[in-house]
């Protein structure tokens, strides 16, 4: 399929509101990069995209609910916080995450149609009983043309289903419908869908928990020569997210990304509980995440 590039929309759309003699224009070689476009195209392409994505958050803040189209996750274990959802510390939650009612909604908005590409590779795997383990998903959003404005992918593990395929495949739907219409409207910063995304610790707000001038524990440096976990260790927590469902390829990347280190090994031990305490609360914002699309789903059947 065509993709079209911002440079040639850009230079498209100026020409048009020019609205010359076509048979007095010459032939000109499209540009490879918006970058070459004269500075009063390529200015007014820029002003016109500003313009247009202030109106989009503007619709975004007043037409999304909340509760059913996203939500905030309390991220912070039980043993530090037991109130759960009914916590009164903002603190204590994610960014709001998108939920697949906001997503629709969004596309719906925009006359974005849905596509998944890949599904019909997992309806023939199914048909003729190939075991799967994995799911991954991509989806294609189209605009009213068929040109692919944005893509996205998710993946789930049959693992954490319990072996349900239909249920892996729709979250993994849901997953990858999330993730093109972040890209697609430039929403990441202010919705998250992914774990490495939320903060599973916040550092708390509150005087009773950290003197002003403290140091952020969750920022705080890990020393290069600290002694890395031991081999019992290392095989408890491959076991551990392994168990808990989670995807291994996330867990390495949070790993990665907090502490500076490229494998689970490495992990200094003074981190082993820290990471423990944290996949616990991982799993349970994913599965609070999960009963609130359900309730919402079901609310809205009701409403019907």
């Amino acid at each position: 399929m065509e993709d079209i590039s911002m440079g040639e929309i850009i230079e498209a759309e100026a020409q048009d509101q020019e609205s010359p003699d076509v048979s007095t224009v010459p032939v000109q070689n499209q540009t490879a990069s918006p970058l070459d476009l004269p500075a009063e195209v390529f200015r007014a392409g820029l002003h016109r995209r500003k313009e247009n994505r202030a109106a989009l958050m503007e619709w975004v803040g007043d037409a999304l609910v909340e509760g059913s189209d996203y939500g905030r996750i309390h991220v912070v274990g039980k043993n530090k916080c037991p109130h759960g959802n009914r916590c009164t510390n903002p603190a204590h939650f994610s960014k709001p995450s998108l939920f697949k009612p906001g997503a629709e909604k969004i596309c719906g908005m925009l006359g974005i149609t849905v596509h998944f590409p890949t599904l019909h590779d997992y309806e023939q795997a199914a048909l003729h009983g190939v075991e799967l383990h994995h799911i991954i998903v991509r989806c294609e959003l189209h605009d009213a043309s068929g040109h692919v404005v944005a893509d996205g992918v998710g993946a789930r593990s049959l693992k954490q289903d319990y072996g349900d395929i239909n249920k892996a495949l729709k979250m993994a739907e849901k997953s990858a419908h999330i993730d093109a219409t972040l890209r697609m409207a430039g929403l990441s910063e202010v919705f998250t869908q992914d774990l490495e995304d939320m903060k599973p610790e916040p550092a708390a707000s509150s005087s009773h928990s950290q003197k002003a001038g403290a140091p952020n524990r969750q920022a705080a440096p890990v020393r290069q020569n600290a002694a890395p976990i031991t081999q019992a260790q290392h095989k408890r927590l491959e076991a551990r997210i392994s168990e808990l469902g989670l995807d291994r390829e996330r867990v390495k990347a949070w790993v990665s990304k907090a502490w500076n280190i490229k494998h689970l090994n490495e992990i200094p031990k003074n981190k082993y509980s820290d990471l423990d305490k944290r996949l616990g609360a991982w799993v349970q914002a994913m599965a609070e995440e999960e009963a609130q699309e359900e309730r919402s789903a079901i609310q809205a059947g009701d409403a019907a």
